[in-house]
């Protein structure tokens, strides 16, 4: 298996308005026919520029349809020859990653990767006459390290990651929609764009506050014309706009944009973890798992794919730090090495099921098969469909018995009501076959995406199936109709409606219709020729400055005289000393780099610890509060039965339970033989009640009597008696 490295390039964007009023300079230096950048500390002048490279070097004065022609055209390319592919934006909070990727829909040379690459796809799909695509799309975002659907119902509801034995990690209920053109791949990325999260801070009025990932699948077949055996491969491209990393001093972060800032800083540490343990040969463990962006991007780092990795950069020099930062990172991903392979012949690949239909829609319309079979096995019965049908069979019951009781009360309508009960079981059993239908399909999405849900189109009248019913409200349609079952007996369907449903599948698979379009075949011959030139010339470039730097004169040794000698080696000497100079330069620059980081990460634990220590004394007023028999008053206790769920990384308390104590009734003192936790009869006497309550109103207005007399002095009255007064 052949090893590919990261293809990593750097975009340096211009100076904003902000910057300029603030009178900053231009630090970042490149030289595009070399793929390199040089960056200078503006606060030590006389220390050399750090000089990168990488497979491209692109300043202010390049376009997105130039970065697209030059680098991401062969990668996309490979996607429709079966490769797995990722792009994916990487920079500092303002740095143009959402430009490079989403770019400007009025600006034609600026428009950004992901568009550019609904136009590449859908003009290979078209110019190949031998193969057939089948094409879905997804978009999801990491908004505070939660999951979260953005072309769903809900772009709220959280959805959970998960891991398949085979297909590896997925989002299970992602939405997937099925494209057939490029106009259907805009409206779902539109859709997608106004439900992401964005926010406004000081260094970016329109600053993404969540990591985006559009995925593009595709499915293709196609058949060897010397042995007629048909190829299924599959592929898909992920396309990912990553929230930029910010220090809350320059952005201004406070409240929810401060935690949104915590949890993208954190994602993007765990990320520069992964690319540094991948390009580390001692480290076994690879930390996939410390966040949800790096378990999504794992096959595209170190696994099966094509991954080029856009590093965006600030030209700014108050920006230097970061800029510093983001070429370290970008110039340790290019030594990671992935292994891309052709994925062939996937496992109930969903374009084998369309194909097998198609064949069997044509045999029927020639008349070698005479019907439809059932096909209700097929249909994975689960919990959800079973309900749902219960659900139609009870409305059915209902409107049944409604119109029955119409039907007694409007004997002269009869008729009509006859008519109305017979269209009400047809609408039943439509339903019922839609219901099933709908099943099949996301049981046969389930096997080839598990945890996907497939989204298809639906007409408007089959949504409203009952005159004033209840709406499904379900997007989840069907427009292709495989297998379409009967759950009565089998179905004969007319040459109309075959057609008709065989016309629906092939329209669902597209290719080749500009096979013999001449021009769109010369200018895909041109732009492949234009990005193998371009690669041609960035390594003829790299190899001439290798040997440039070469020390070919040690190695030879000769010399005419001994000044030749001595300036040759006093040039040598030099550059050594240059080089030196620059590794200490490296060094102090990677320490600063350090106590940066440092010092963020400890006033990020003071915040959290501040945080803490408010949810602590708000826990220590309330808990007295909580009545005692809940077992919410016991804190140890809850604390020893919680758990932490490493896969959701939340914590499982226990439930909330209220622990009531039964008491006896209360029961005459005679009674002694009663024992707790039975019921008796009340036998008391009311009238011994009230004699018994007669004597201890009495005692205690004696007691009362008694307490005025203690305090009264008792030998003056006595001395007053025995003088007779």
């Amino acid at each position: 298996m052949l090893f590919e490295a990261v293809k990593v390039i750097v975009r340096c964007r211009p100076l904003n308005d902000r910057e300029k009023i603030l009178n900053c300079k231009d630090v970042v230096r490149i030289i595009p026919y070399r793929g390199q950048c040089s960056i200078s500390n503006p606060s030590k002048v006389e220390d050399p520029p750090k000089n990168f490279f990488f497979d491209g070097a692109f300043d202010s004065n390049a376009t997105s349809e130039q970065i697209y022609a030059d680098i991401a055209y062969p990668l996309v390319e490979g996607v429709t020859e079966g490769y797995n592919g990722t792009i994916f934006a990487y920079g500092q909070t303002g740095s143009g990653k959402t430009f490079t990727m989403q770019g400007v829909a009025n600006d034609p040379p600026n428009k950004g990767i992901i568009p550019r690459s609904f136009e590449h796809i859908f003009e290979t799909i078209a110019a190949t006459s031998d193969v057939k695509y089948l094409v879905h799309a997804s978009f999801l975002e990491i908004y505070n390290e939660e999951l979260r659907d953005l072309l769903g119902k809900d772009s709220k509801a959280r959805c959970e990651l998960k891991e398949h034995p085979e297909k590896g990690v997925f989002v299970a209920g992602l939405s997937m929609h099925k494209v057939k053109c490029v106009e259907d791949c805009e409206i779902i990325m539109e859709q997608g764009w106004k439900n992401r999260h964005v926010g406004t801070t000081l260094m970016n009025t329109d600053s993404s506050r969540s990591h985006s990932i559009f995925t593009i699948y595709l499915e293709m077949i196609c058949t060897n014309e010397a042995t007629g055996i048909e190829h299924l491969r599959a592929a898909k491209l992920n396309l990912v706009d990553l929230a930029g990393s910010e220090r809350q001093s320059k952005s201004g972060a406070t409240g929810d944009r401060f935690k949104e800032a915590t949890k993208i800083n954190l994602s993007l540490s765990a990320l520069g973890n992964v690319i540094s343990a991948l390009v580390d040969a001692n480290t076994r463990h690879v930390p996939y798992r410390d966040s949800k962006l790096t378990r999504l991007l794992q096959n595209s780092l170190g696994g099966n794919t094509k991954t080029l990795m856009i590093a965006c950069l600030s030209s700014a020099d108050n920006n230097y730090d970061e800029t510093l930062s983001t070429l370290r990172y970008a110039n340790r991903a290019k030594n990671i090495k992935n292994k891309p392979v052709i994925n062939e012949d996937p496992k109930d690949a969903l374009i084998r099921q369309y194909q097998e239909e198609i064949f069997r829609l044509k045999a029927m319309l020639n008349g070698k098969i005479e019907s439809i079979e059932p096909t209700r096995s097929s249909i994975i019965e689960t919990e959800e469909f079973i309900q749902e049908r219960q659900k139609i069979e009870k409305d059915y019951e209902w409107r049944l018995r409604k119109k029955e009781a119409q039907y007694r009360e409007e004997v002269a309508n009869r008729e009509k009501l006859e008519e109305e009960i017979a269209n009400l079981k047809h609408r039943l059993n439509r339903k019922l076959k839609r219901l099933e239908e709908k099943y099949r399909m996301r049981s046969l999405s389930t096997k080839l995406y598990p945890g996907y849900i497939l989204i298809f189109t639906m007409k408007e009248e089959d949504i409203n199936d009952f005159d004033g019913g209840v709406r499904d409200g379900s997007t989840e349609g069907m427009s292709v109709h495989l297998n379409n079952s009967k759950p009565q007996d089998n179905y004969n369907p007319s040459k109309e409606e075959l057609l008709q449903r065989l016309h629906l599948l092939e329209a669902d698979m597209v290719g080749g219709e500009a096979a013999n379009n001449a021009e769109v075949r010369e200018r895909r011959s041109r732009r492949r020729r234009h990005a193998e030139e371009r690669l041609r010339l960035l390594v003829e470039a790299n190899a001439s400055l290798n040997e440039s730097t070469d020390d070919n004169g040690i190695m030879l040794g000769i010399y005419e005289s001994i000044q030749d000698e001595l300036r040759h080696k006093s040039k040598l000497l030099n550059r050594e000393k240059q080089k030196t100079n620059s590794l200490e330069t490296e060094i102090g620059d990677l320490q600063r780099e350090f106590e940066v980081d440092r010092q963020d990460y400890l006033e990020s634990i003071r915040r959290q610890n501040q945080h803490i220590s408010l949810l602590q004394a708000i826990l220590d007023k309330v808990q007295p509060c909580i009545r005692k028999d809940c077992n919410y008053s016991n804190l140890d206790k809850i604390k020893k039965q919680a758990r932490y769920d490493e896969e959701t990384n939340e914590w499982i308390l226990p439930s909330l339970t209220i622990e009531s104590i039964v008491l006896p009734l209360s029961i005459n003192l005679d009674n002694r033989s009663v024992s707790l936790g039975q019921n008796h009869p009340d036998t008391r006497d009311f009238n011994a009640d009230e004699e018994e309550e007669a004597r201890l109103y009495a005692k205690l207005s004696s007691r009362s009597q008694n307490h005025t007399k203690y305090f009264k002095n008792n030998r003056l009255e006595k001395l007053l008696l025995g003088s007779g007064i």
